[in-house]
Order: C-alpha cells, then structure tokens, then sequence
C-alpha cells in the first residue's frame, strides 16, 4: 500500500526485490507488471562500507546545504523572503549531520520567521485601522501585494517606525506563532537503510494517476523453490546401491574367466 497524495501522478514506478527461492506466480493491484528478471550484480555490505558511503553522502548533503544557504541569502536581499526561507529550511534539514552548520541555518531561519511574523502583523494592524490610519514607509503598498514580498529595507523602515513597546508587543506575539508553528511540524531523524540489491527485481509502472488520495497498492503471490524431496533422494540413493551392486557383481562374474 503506498502512500495517498493529494496530487495527480505520473509515470509512476515501484520496484521490488523478490528472495531468490521464490517465484511470483499471480499478482493484483493499481500498477502493471512490466519486468521480473533476476538481479545479475550482487553487492557486499560491511560496517565499513556502509560508513564510507555516510561520509560521501554527508559531504554532498553539506554541499548542498551551503549552496541553499547562500541562495536562501540571495533571496533575501531581492525581496523574496517566502523562497528564501523555502531555502533556509532546506539548508537546515540537510545539515542535521553538522552542529555548527545546522545551528547557523536555525538561527538564521528563526529570524526570517519572525522578520516575516512581525511584517504581516503590521500589515495586518495597518488594514484593519482601515485607509485613514497612518502607515508607516511602504506599508500601503504591501497591503495590496497578494504575497507579501518585501525588501530588507522596507522591512526596516516598518519596524524602525514602531515605538519600543510597539515592537516588544509584536513580538512577544510573532515568538508564540513561531512556536506553535513548530510545535505542529515533526522532524524525524532519517535512517537510511543500505540493502543490498539481490534476488529477482519485480518493476510495476503505472503512466497515470488522476485521481487526488487514490489507493495505490500491490498484493503479491509467490511460491519456494522447494528442493528434491525425501522420495526423490531416497530413489537417487537407491539406484545409485543398485549400480554398486551390479558392478561388484560384473566384477566377480569376470574374475574366474581371468583366471582360467
């Protein structure tokens, strides 16, 4: 059973790596049989191997994570603090293998958090004192922007136009938002599981999915491989006595001709 999306899908693939004792022998589901063949490489998995390839893997993730960093950086300074912290939060998630990294991705995604927490309740009280209410630099102009982009600038200029308790006010609010919406966002830690490819490699593709939270699934049915049973070994077994009898008899049938 897989997962439900709430999207449409294509060109979807499922693999399966099927024991080398059993045979598929039918098969029921949303996907379509397209491969089974047996699996020709066979890989070793060592404590030792797996370690290397953490390392490699946790090099590219670090990579990775600088390069969402700056750009989440980059972001910020053209006025697009949403994709910027669409950024930040990728750098953060692929950090997690590095302290200092990660915690300089946190802070600097929990200060875009409350930058924008801050600027949308500002935009929020300006809207509701309705036209005539004073609005501080470009504050008007926000209000009509559907996504609430903003410059590093104009951020400034609209706390910067707050009185000291003003601003303390907000945010102690934009912290409890923060919170709340951390607290309703699980983060767990991901294990990746090195299992060797082997056996026979069962592919089921479907082209589409139309359908939004469609049950995806497969259900299989397979038979072992069963050795020779107790009766065919105990026949091979038979004939093989029966052929050392016969020749033991051969030989002594021939020994008193050699002797004559």
């Amino acid at each position: 059973m897989g997962p439900k999306i709430d999207l449409p899908l294509e060109n979807i693939t499922w693999q399966v790596y099927l024991n080398e004792k059993w045979r598929l022998t039918d098969w029921k589901g949303t996907l379509q049989l397209q491969e089974d063949s047996p699996v020709t490489a066979s890989v070793a998995v060592d404590v030792r191997s797996y370690l290397e390839g953490e390392v490699i893997q946790n090099r590219a993730k670090t990579k990775a994570a600088e390069e969402m960093l700056s750009l989440g950086n980059t972001l910020l300074e053209r006025g697009n603090p949403q994709q910027a912290r669409q950024a930040f939060q990728s750098a953060y998630g692929l950090s997690t293998h590095d302290s200092a990294f990660n915690e300089d991705a946190r802070v600097q995604l929990h200060n875009l958090k409350l930058q924008q927490a801050l600027v949308g309740l500002n935009v929020r009280q300006s809207a509701a004192g309705g036209e005539a209410a004073a609005a501080p630099g470009n504050l008007k102009e926000l209000r009509a922007r559907k996504d609430l982009a903003y410059t590093q600038q104009e951020a400034k200029q609209i706390i910067d136009a707050n009185t000291a308790d003003d601003n303390a006010a907000l945010m102690r609010l934009a912290e409890r938002l923060i919170q709340q919406q951390d607290a309703a966002v699980t983060a767990p830690a991901a294990i990746r599981a090195a299992i060797p490819q082997q056996g026979r490699l069962l592919s089921f593709r479907r082209t589409v999915q139309v359908d939004t939270f469609a049950d995806l699934n497969i259900s299989l049915h397979a038979t072992a491989e069963r050795a020779a049973g107790s009766g065919f070994r105990m026949l091979t077994l038979g004939a093989l006595f029966l052929g050392f009898i016969v020749l033991v008899w051969t030989a002594n049938r021939l020994k008193p001709q050699a002797a004559a």
